[in-house]
Order: C-alpha cells, then structure tokens, then sequence
C-alpha cells in the first residue's frame, strides 16, 4: 500500500517570481540607473505594452481593462523585487525620496540563462524603453509614460488612477 501525496504544481503566472524576472530585465537595460517601486509598476506595465506607446509589438494582448493590470500587479512587482533582492541579483538604494532599486552586477549573468523566447522578447522590450529614455531624457520619458497611463485610464475609466 503506497501512499501518495498530492503534488501541487507551482504557480508561475502572476507571481513574485514572473514579476521579479520581468524588474530584472528592466532593471538591467536601465543599469547603473535606479527606480522607486511606483515607477518599477510603470515599467513593469509598459514592458509588456510597448504597443502603448509607440514601440514594438506589445507582448500582452491589448485588451480594454488593461490599465487594471498596472494596479493589480503592483503588489507583486514589490514582492518580485524584493524576491531578486534576497537571491542578490536586485540591490536596494536609499535615496532622498526613500528606497529604490536597481541591478546588481550578476544581473546580466542570470539574463543570459533565461532562455526563452518570450524571455528574450522581454529584454528586447526592456532595450527599447531604456533607449528611449536615453533619447528623452529618463524624467522626461517615465513623465509621458505616467501621462499615457493616466490619459488612458481617463479615457476607459472615467477618473485618472491615483499614484500614478
């Protein structure tokens, strides 16, 4: 007589894990640059919607109540962070205007293992957005990001999202 144990599988979509993978590859197209959790949600969100604004095709359907996806996935962007901060590939900064993060030097490293396809499509994504803030102006370019997503959420919502 065996017994057997229920096995239960892990989760892998919409988890710290999914969300602190995305943050490293943002994290380190932006390098040396640091970023507070508020504008980590804003990559986070654009980094699957490039479509949004002007890059390449988003990686995330464009459904109407996707603006919904910047607030509900904060929480796990934080935990996701905070995750790659424990496995020292994500270090905390303090700053003037309170914590942010940015990649530690063996970010790229575990990059370079992640190998799939839609991994590579996040880093290409991650590219263009840092290329365009370099081009912009980094405060410049998270400014017309903020609008974009406060116009939009206006425009489907009827109210502009707070903390954007």
């Amino acid at each position: 007589m065996g017994l057997t144990l229920p096995i239960a599988q892990p989760q892998l979509f919409n988890t710290p894990l999914e969300a602190g993978v995305r943050a490293l590859i943002i994290l380190d197209a932006f390098a040396p640059q640091a970023f507070d959790l508020a504008t980590m949600s804003l990559l986070d969100y654009y980094i699957v919607h490039t479509g949004d604004v002007g890059g390449p095709p988003s990686l995330h359907p464009e459904i109407n109540a996707r603006a919904g996806e910047y607030f509900v996935r904060r929480h796990l962007v934080e935990e996701g962070l905070l995750l790659m901060a424990r496995a020292s590939l994500v270090e905390q900064v303090f700053t003037g205007s309170g914590i942010a993060f940015r990649a530690h030097e063996t970010a790229t490293a575990m990059i370079d293992l992640f190998g799939s396809a839609y991994n590579r499509r996040l880093a290409k994504a991650a590219q263009w957005l840092a290329r365009e803030a370099a081009d912009q102006g980094v405060d410049v370019f998270i400014q017309g990001l903020k609008d974009g997503l406060e116009r939009w959420s206006h425009e489907i919502v009827g109210r502009a999202p707070d903390n954007v």
